[in-house]
């Protein structure tokens, strides 16, 4: 087991930078803390199609740029920061813990925006409310993991309208929709628990 903590940071961190990868239309397949026992350390992994479509070095150039812009590069080194193609066998199949039958979809409205730009939100499809899942001393691909946090789907949608319908493509009610709406319109946030997505249907909403 590892014996350097994750702390509630690096999650935010990570967070952080899924945030800023979607904001620039930059795709991933999956994502997560991994901790390597060799160096005592915990690295960021990201399974991005433009790996290969752009080769590793145009895509580390891209997303290190997005990164520095959003100001992360103050927060974590980017020696901690890993790309890999979504081919890899040990990446696949931890994607294929995120795309779970049943979880929770998050919402959170940006905060400060330029006045007059359409609202963005921030969604997300998780096993638990706020949480990321957690493999522990796992056997995956042939490959044993000692400790990873794995983050859920997720997407930014930009105004009411377009909310409206990506949640209506995971076959949500009216009424649920509604529900949703209303909650971000005082809180900021909104829960819907209970919702159950095919394998389809996430790689349907899938950035290409």
């Amino acid at each position: 087991m590892a014996t350097a903590a994750l702390v509630d940071r690096d999650l935010e961190i990570g967070r952080e930078i899924l945030i800023a990868l979607a904001q620039a239309n930059i795709p991933v397949n999956v994502a997560f803390w991994a901790y390597v026992s060799q160096i005592a350390e915990w690295q960021f992994l990201i399974a991005t199609p433009l790996v290969d479509s752009k080769g590793p070095r145009t895509a580390y150039d891209q997303v290190l740029r997005v990164l520095r812009d959003a100001g992360i590069d103050r927060h974590v080194p980017w020696r901690r920061i890993f790309l890999r193609s979504p081919k890899d066998p040990v990446l696949k199949s931890l994607e294929k813990q995120t795309e779970m039958p049943n979880g929770w979809i998050e919402i959170v409205e940006y905060a400060n925006l330029p006045k007059g730009r359409p609202n963005k939100y921030y969604v997300t499809y998780t096993s638990y409310p706020g949480e990321v899942s957690r493999s522990l001393n796992e056997a995956v691909a042939g490959r044993f993991i000692e400790d990873a946090y794995l983050y859920g789907k997720m997407w930014i949608v930009t105004g009411l309208n377009d909310l409206r319908e990506f949640l209506s493509k995971v076959h949500l009610n009216h009424g649920v929709v509604d529900s949703a709406i209303e909650e971000l319109s005082t809180k900021k946030t909104a829960s819907i628990p209970n919702v159950r997505l095919r394998a389809q249907d996430l790689k349907r909403l899938r950035p290409s």
